[in-house]
């Protein structure tokens, strides 16, 4: 009886201990289910753990090892205790050696009873830190760029989930390390000559990374759309429950602001952009405009009825009343913007596909229908950016009533939304936003008219270093037939002295005056438009030495008096909130800039130190600027360009004149003059 009373202590407290340990058993199980989920929509397989190499020849590959090593070496192993075997039970604790025989005498009956109670295990216990660690030293000798490019995705949208695996903060320390090794190795394996392709890969990320941010804006700030916890906010998860029902999200797609973030998930184009597998062919519809408009008028009928917004609309009871009818407003045309620029992005697409292909060169000749599509997206990351401030300010000074007791008591759903509010990261959405916009503005360089000479010099160098190999005793010694005569010298390029060109040698062909670096007949192949070859061929050599169009930049150049636009009241607050809302996120925090930045704006509107001075001491300015300071100084800067040097009272004519800004009455265009010192 001794040793029964001895197995049965130890039973009751090995049940004791796994109920202690039973929640972090189910959070770690959640996390790795999480991660491997996670791997099999990214990378298509699910993570492995064991195998390697243990060195590398490449440097960036042995760089990341040991840096795994290291932080596996090193990370802070649980100090939990595990619960003891049975064998070890049986080892201290006399007369346990009999029921030990006992049950395996039993076939195993006793067996899943001492499972289910914790004295054996039967699971090996893997962290998802330990088993991402493993399967970067599985795959890492992979060259592939596309392996590299899937698993560097992969870690950022580990990274995007922070609420999830940043327990340990030199885990996602890694995590930035591999993700900034893997570009550098991803650097060497691309051709220097297409970098625009690179550049178009990088939008298109950080545009995923923008609207991943904005998710808890359209869920949480002025809607009441979840039920229960609160689940992990992502497009994946979104997409998911949308097939399958989650817990959090029975509710939501039932609702009005549900079945517009319906519309938005589901269109093709936002499908184009996320790279998902579609059988629909509604490309030409537009059911979420349609939508849009519908809301936007039945929720304006409630108002105007002397009505609250129905439970239906999935507004939280905060914003139902007819004194948030603004808000209510801003937040459907928050879609209608998101889906502009999702429309905007699902191009980039195809121009990243087109990149791949044929390189800088291809982007260089579409500049122009590029340069367009990317003016439209920095007007629409504009615009959502304005709407999402506006929503927060709304709900910021609803917050604060609720806090200062100038509201009614506060019921059980509204300090749940209350709590959810703390998910909403609006400095990541803004530096989202900035990397868009400099992406863009780096895009917008790689694709201008000052590459071309680049362009044509790395061509050059190249079809020069293919004609001397081909050319090469060595090279023909080595060939089982004698190769062609090479015609792709280098002497045909624009520029070079030559008297004539030779026929079926022609690889430089003009559009309007401009110059495009196209091949457009190579040994009687055509390539490109046949008008456009007709034209080249009809010109001599002399005639297409032409001087290269003047830049962007040049071009923006005003004339000597340095003014900017007349313009109405109405067209001039609009160039104000386009320019606070491309400008201040690039030079300052969003919503304000320091006077050394100020003072860089003043000196590219051609205004002396004496001027400047007097600008700041108007509005009385000292440290940093808010929007409403820095347009009193744009005003001020735009009477002394017109010529009034006094204070001057009310609105000015004209808008303020700043080099390398563009205004067209509709749109801001900022060129490559406004980055030059």
């Amino acid at each position: 009886m001794t040793c029964f009373g001895d197995l049965g202590v130890l039973l009751g407290l090995s049940i004791l201990w796994s109920r202690v340990e039973a929640s972090w058993r189910r959070k770690r199980q959640k996390r790795l289910d999480l991660l491997q989920d996670l791997a099999r929509r990214v990378l298509g397989r699910e993570l492995v753990s064991g195998g390697g190499p243990e060195s590398y020849e490449n440097t960036v590959a042995e760089s990341v090892l040991r840096a795994v090593r290291q932080y596996q070496d090193q990370r802070p192993r649980s100090e939990r205790c595990a619960p003891p075997t049975f064998g070890e039970c049986c080892a201290v604790t006399p007369g346990l050696s009999a029921v030990r025989s006992l049950s395996s005498s039993a076939g195993g009956l006793l067996s899943p009873m001492l499972q289910h109670a914790g004295l054996v295990k039967d699971e090996v216990d893997v962290d998802p830190e330990d088993l991402l660690c493993e399967d970067v030293r599985c795959w890492l000798s992979s060259t592939s760029r596309g392996e590299l490019e899937r698993h560097l995705g992969f870690y950022r949208q580990v990274l995007m989930r922070p609420e999830v695996f940043a327990e340990d903060p030199r885990f996602f320390h890694l995590l930035v390390f591999l993700c900034e090794r893997l570009e550098e190795l991803l650097g060497r394996l691309s051709v220097t000559s297409r970098d625009c392709a690179t550049q178009l890969a990088k939008v298109i990320s950080i545009g995923k990374e923008l609207l991943d941010g904005l998710l808890p804006v359209l869920l949480l700030s002025i809607c009441d759309l979840l039920d229960g916890p609160t689940p992990l906010l992502s497009i994946e998860t979104l997409l998911s429950s949308i097939e399958t029902p989650i817990d959090g999200f029975a509710k939501l797609w039932d609702l009005d602001c549900g079945r517009i973030l319906y519309e938005l998930l589901r269109s093709q184009h936002f499908r184009d952009f996320w790279e998902l597998r579609s059988d629909r062919g509604d490309r030409g519809q537009t059911k979420l405009l349609d939508l849009w408009l519908e809301l936007r008028h039945s929720w304006v009928d409630a108002l105007d009825e002397g009505e609250d917004l129905a439970l239906g609309s999935g507004i939280h009871q905060l914003f139902r009343s007819k004194s948030s009818r603004e808000v209510q407003q801003q937040y459907l045309d928050l879609y209608k913007q998101l889906d502009n620029l999702i429309k905007f992005l699902s191009m980039v697409a195809h121009y990243r596909r087109l990149a791949n292909i044929a390189g800088d060169a291809a982007m260089y000749h579409l500049r122009s229908t590029l340069h367009h599509l990317l003016q439209e997206i920095e007007i629409a990351v504009a615009n959502t950016l304005a709407l999402v401030s506006r929503i927060m300010e709304e709900v910021r000074r609803t917050v604060m009533n609720i806090t200062s007791g100038n509201a009614k008591g506060a019921t059980g759903r509204t300090l749940t939304w209350l709590g959810r509010l703390q998910m909403i990261d609006e400095l990541s959405v803004a530096r989202s936003a900035t990397s868009l916009l400099e992406a863009i503005q780096e895009l917008r360089f790689l694709s201008s008219d000052s590459r071309l000479p680049e362009l044509r010099k790395s061509c050059q160098q190249s079809l020069q270093q293919i004609c001397e190999i081909t050319a090469s005793v060595e090279f023909r010694s080595r060939c089982a037939e004698v190769p062609p005569t090479a015609l792709l010298a280098p002497d045909v390029f624009v520029g070079d002295d030559v008297e004539s060109p030779k026929e079926d040698q022609k690889l430089e062909i003009f559009e309007d005056g401009d110059a495009s670096l196209q091949v457009a007949e190579v040994a009687g192949a055509r390539i490109g438009p046949p008008a456009h070859m007709e034209a080249a061929a009809a010109q001599p050599l002399e005639a297409l030495r032409q001087p290269l169009p003047p830049s962007e930049a040049s071009r923006s150049t005003p004339p000597s008096e340095l003014q900017g636009k007349e313009c109405q009241q109405d067209e001039q607050d609009r160039f104000y909130e386009l320019f606070f809302a491309a400008v201040l996120p690039l030079l300052g925090d969003g919503t304000s800039i320091s006077i050394e930045q100020a003072t860089s704006l003043l000196q590219k509107g051609g205004l002396s130190e004496q001027q400047q001075q007097e600008a700041f001491e108007s509005v009385g300015a000292e440290q940093d600027l808010e929007s409403e300071e820095l347009r009193r100084v744009l005003e001020r800067m735009a009477r002394v360009q017109d010529g009034d040097q006094a204070s001057g009272a009310g609105a000015p004519r004209r808008i303020p004149w700043i080099h390398g800004l563009l205004w067209d009455g509709r749109r801001l265009r900022i060129g490559e003059g406004f980055y030059a010192p």
